[in-house]
């Protein structure tokens, strides 16, 4: 691959900051670059120690320890108020810095190369560095591996302890870098996605608001709960013990494999490098095979315990050790997924589950008001596939669920089980995901065969939106990618992900809607008062909104033009805890 030469700039070391001031002010360049180097990667407890700025063809950094934080914020202050268009890679993090360390509110005008870079190509590495070493070759690494290098050597655990003649061009270059690859995709960015090139970054005042203010936690019912975990654990191990006349280390693969496979002579389920496996899907898989045994019971119980013990561990200990008083502050990444979802960290609010003990450990300041989407990806996969049964369905406000185990099972719908709504239910969505019918039979506890018979009549009665999910698919491999609803590009370049292609554009289309009404609900709250709490994928957690602005959220919300049904939203509140949420 043919690299571009390394951006040339000139290093100013140790500039007075009045004239740093009037240079950056006073340039040609559209864009300025920032970036911070930190004591650690987290703005609630760690701080950045200097700043590194790029214009026109210069670049500095300048320390806290040189300058102060005062006068570093009184110089960012001054340049941020101006017209300048400032540039970041991955701007939450430095945004959060600079406020926690230097006391400065984010500039006007915004652009992230993180966010263009995913627009561009989702599929792809998004990091600064490999990046640059794609456009510009390994000389763009130079300084970070030197100074990594130099690091291990002398056991440094900081970037701040790193001298100025290594730390300085590493800071510099970073900036210069940045900006370099602002201008080489930025316009064509923008010409390919204009409204979500838009929407990215409007979003970042947004999502900085919401990390900033964080979420309650109810500490005193972590313990509580953590104590009750550790209690089921051990009654578990204890009923173990009295099946298999021993103990069993839950996490030894070892121990395991030789209970299920050489105790029991159970078939062995092997993982993809071909050796026996005793992790989730050889458990379910032993489970479901050998149904009523000790085998299945024990792995029933196995399953049990590392269900408690992840609960535990990535929830209730998480939050624990990450809770500032009282809060924690998630960060959500609206770059991470290759369909446009959020993703998030430190702690991920994205993948709480639905599991009311730990929802319970989330708590409002005043009153949860959660609006959710209500199946928003099978409307829009009706809508986009023009399945008119579907369409009319939704139009007269049935159960499409009911509705599809009405044709599989051959009974009105008014006499569709509670059961069998469920295996309609399984159906519909797994014709956006894409489920097989192993998978089906697994989610209904039926027989694979019975799943294949299911999941024939399905398409069989569903045959346009079968025909457009397989036109997707041919799409998918002739481009190399696929369209969301509103342009946003998704690359496919596998067998998995081709089959996959309807469902990457149905569930990019609801992220797109999203983030679209996350945006409109926020300006919305901050001009009545309230706070965005969480989304999480299709939902949007209001808290200390007043209950007459709950109609107008919802209209917000549902205000989508062009679809041939509507698009409905849901609602649930509560003033306990998110895991009390109570329907309206």
């Amino acid at each position: 691959m043919t690299t571009r030469p390394l951006p040339q700039y000139s290093l100013i070391s140790s500039p007075a900051l009045d004239s740093l001031k009037t240079s950056i002010l006073a340039s040609n360049d559209e864009l300025v670059a920032v970036d911070t180097e930190t004591t650690g990667l987290r703005w609630i407890e760690d701080r950045a120690f200097g700043v590194s700025l790029a214009w026109d063809n210069k670049a500095t950094f300048i320390r806290n320890t040189d300058y102060s934080t005062e006068h570093i914020g009184t110089l960012l202050t001054d340049v941020f108020s101006s017209d300048k268009t400032f540039v970041f890679h991955n701007c939450e993090f430095d945004l959060h810095m600079i406020r926690e360390t230097y006391g400065v509110k984010p500039p006007k005008k915004i652009l992230d190369t993180l966010r263009i870079a995913a627009l561009r190509d989702s599929s792809s590495h998004h990091g600064l560095k490999e990046m640059a070493v794609d456009e510009y070759g390994p000389s763009a690494a130079a300084n970070e591996d030197m100074i990594k290098t130099y690091m291990t050597s002398y056991k440094l655990k900081s970037y701040s302890y790193v001298p100025a003649e290594f730390m300085d061009p590493y800071a510099a270059m970073d900036t210069v870098l940045t900006k370099s690859l602002a201008y080489l995709y930025k316009d064509e960015v923008y010409r390919d996605v204009p409204r979500l090139f838009e929407l990215e970054h409007s979003l970042i005042p947004v999502l900085l608001d919401m990390e900033q203010t964080g979420i309650k936690v109810d500490l005193e019912y972590a313990s509580i709960l953590h104590r009750q975990y550790k209690s089921e654990q051990r009654d578990i191990q204890d009923e173990i013990y009295s099946i298999v006349g021993r103990p069993l280390e839950m996490g030894s693969t070892k121990q395991l494999q030789g209970y299920f496979y050489d105790q029991l002579k159970l078939k062995p389920f092997e993982n993809k490098s071909g050796n026996p496996s005793t992790n989730k899907d050889a458990l379910e898989s032993i489970s479901f095979r050998n149904p009523g045994t000790v085998g299945s019971q024990v792995a029933n119980l196995v399953l049990r315990w590392r269900g408690i013990d992840k609960a535990d561990s990535t929830y209730v200990q998480a939050y624990q050790r990450l809770a500032r008083n009282g809060r924690i502050h998630g960060h959500w990444n609206a770059s991470g997924a290759i369909t446009g979802r959020f993703t998030g960290s430190d702690p991920n609010l994205q993948n709480v589950p639905r599991d009311k003990n730990i929802r319970r450990l989330l708590i409002p300041d005043n009153e949860f008001f959660d609006f959710d989407y209500s199946q928003i990806e099978l409307r829009l996969m009706a809508d986009k596939s023009d399945q008119k049964s579907m369409v009319e369905n939704f139009n007269s406000g049935g159960d499409l669920h009911a509705y599809t185990a009405s044709i599989l099972y051959g009974v009105p719908v008014e006499q569709v089980s509670k059961e069998q709504r469920q295996v309609g239910k399984h159906l519909n969505f797994g014709a956006i995901y894409g489920g097989g019918s192993r998978t089906l039979a697994k989610q209904c506890g039926v027989r694979e065969h019975q799943a294949r018979y299911f999941l024939r009549q399905f398409w069989d009665s569903y045959a346009v939106m079968k025909t457009w999910s397989e036109e997707r698919e041919d799409e998918g491999r002739a481009a190399g990618y696929v369209r969301t609803i509103y342009g946003r590009k998704v690359p496919i370049k596998t067998e998995n992900q081709f089959k996959n292609a309807a469902n990457y554009i149905i569930q990019g289309s609801a992220a797109d809607i999203v983030k679209l009404s996350l945006l409109k609900t926020w300006i919305y709250v901050k001009s009545v008062g309230g706070q965005i709490r969480n989304t999480v994928h299709d939902s949007i957690t209001f808290d200390g909104i007043d209950e007459s602005h709950v109609p107008q959220i919802k209209e917000i919300m549902e205000d989508l033009k062009g679809y041939k049904l509507p698009i409905k939203v849901e609602m649930q509140r509560s003033t306990k805890s998110w895991g009390d949420m109570i329907d309206e």
